[in-house]
């Protein structure tokens, strides 16, 4: 059986001076790829919890462990406690000043050309352009170590810049997230969505990775489109250090840099199964047998994936508030005109006591992946999300 080391962080105090502390379980191995898992970071997202601790579980019982495995099952114990009328809440914090998604608040820590004239009491990103001068014709291990060394070096800076005046509390997630994933090879990054199938997100650099994950969507990254979400904060840099390495003459494939980020939509919001969390670990075990951390051999290696880009994931909004009426689930085709919900609108009802209906169309041919949670709908709320062009890889 693997041995493990447990502590917790210190995240946040209450009001009352409670801390809401966030578990950590590391397993340490020989050498080999060290992979980051989390779960937690939404309030209702709470699927990804239990996946997370039935890993552990999985991983007490292995014999041999090349590289190491963290586990963090609730990493955001804020959200968790986040609840209004019975219904979680907790995908941003109600007591910022700026209220933001907490996964939409991780700063990116490199930059391709470094400042004219810096200001000193601005942390500095990793310079991109300079870092590749200095390293161009290291080894890809010394190039890695130093790499890691400068984004915790920036995290630091961020740090540092805070302290003179506090940090408000998204932006010390962000950081200390950052802090636990600064020696990490790959990330894995447990969600679920409103009403939803499985899908998950990936760089198309790492589709290999993806597969062996056993989920059939993918939404690929955009490397050039930063949002500040916890996978790209982790991937983008060692992305655009691929790519300036090329730009300064050193050539070699994305994969020597060993490097993978992962989201996974594991479900339904606000509902937690025991059956599919064990499934889902088994998600993670599979992987970790295709990288060599754990021994055994790795399933759906060659698993056919449904990838779309990033920007055509298309969220559908209400036209005007009323009451939801779903024509089609999670998981349907769609073809352009397809009616995919029917919005009532009580206020709208005239002289013979009909309320007006206003159906929402497909404008495109897609995959309906989610519907929103509540079947009430203001304007301008988002209630379906289709995936379009999408190619199997």
């Amino acid at each position: 059986m693997l041995d493990f080391t447990y502590h917790t962080i210190p995240l946040r105090s209450s009001a009352s001076g409670s801390q809401l502390p966030v578990p950590v379980y590391h397993f340490q191995g020989d050498a080999g790829r060290n992979v980051y898992v989390q779960a937690g970071m939404h309030g209702p997202e709470i699927q990804g919890i239990a996946v997370a601790y039935r890993l552990v579980e999985y991983l007490k019982a292995e014999r041999t462990l090349h590289g190491s495995v963290t586990v963090v099952p609730a990493v955001n114990p804020a959200a968790l406690d986040l609840k209004m009328n019975g219904l979680q809440v907790g995908y941003t914090d109600p007591n910022e000043h700026v209220v933001g998604n907490f996964n939409r608040v991780f700063p990116l820590l490199t930059t391709k050309h470094a400042p004219l004239d810096p200001d000193p009491v601005d942390p500095l990103k990793v310079d991109l352009s300079t870092f590749v001068a200095s390293h161009r014709d290291s080894s890809v291990e010394s190039i890695e170590a130093a790499f890691k060394a400068a984004l915790l070096a920036a995290v630091a800076g961020i740090r540092a810049k805070t302290d003179r005046t506090g940090v408000r509390f998204g932006l010390h997630l962000a950081l200390t997230i950052q802090e636990m994933t600064a020696q990490a090879d790959t990330v894995i990054d447990l969600h679920t969505d409103a009403r939803a199938i499985y899908y998950g997100y990936s760089a198309v650099e790492n589709i290999d990775g993806f597969r062996a994950l056993g989920v059939p969507h993918c939404i690929l990254l955009d490397p050039n489109t930063f949002d500040g979400c916890f996978d790209e904060q982790f991937i983008v840099p060692w992305i655009e250090l691929h790519g300036a390495l090329s730009e300064a003459g050193r050539e070699m494939p994305f994969a020597d840099l060993r490097k993978e980020a992962f989201t996974l939509e594991v479900g339904n919001a606000d509902e937690v199964d025991r059956d599919r969390a064990d499934e889902d670990a088994k998600r993670i075990l599979n992987y970790l047998r295709l990288r060599g951390v754990l021994e055994g051999k790795a399933q759906n290696v060659a698993m056919p994936v449904d990838c779309c880009l990033q920007k055509h994931r298309d969220n559908y909004y209400a036209d005007l508030g009323g009451l939801v009426f779903w024509h089609k689930r999670p998981g349907d085709k769609l073809q352009a005109g397809d009616v995919v919900a029917t919005i009532l609108a009580p206020a709208t009802s005239n002289a013979e006591g009909k309320a007006v209906e206003y159906p929402i169309l497909a404008k495109e041919p897609g995959l309906l992946i989610n519907v929103a949670r509540s079947q009430v709908a203001y304007q301008g709320i988002q209630i379906f999300s289709v995936l379009t062009h999408l190619q199997t890889m």
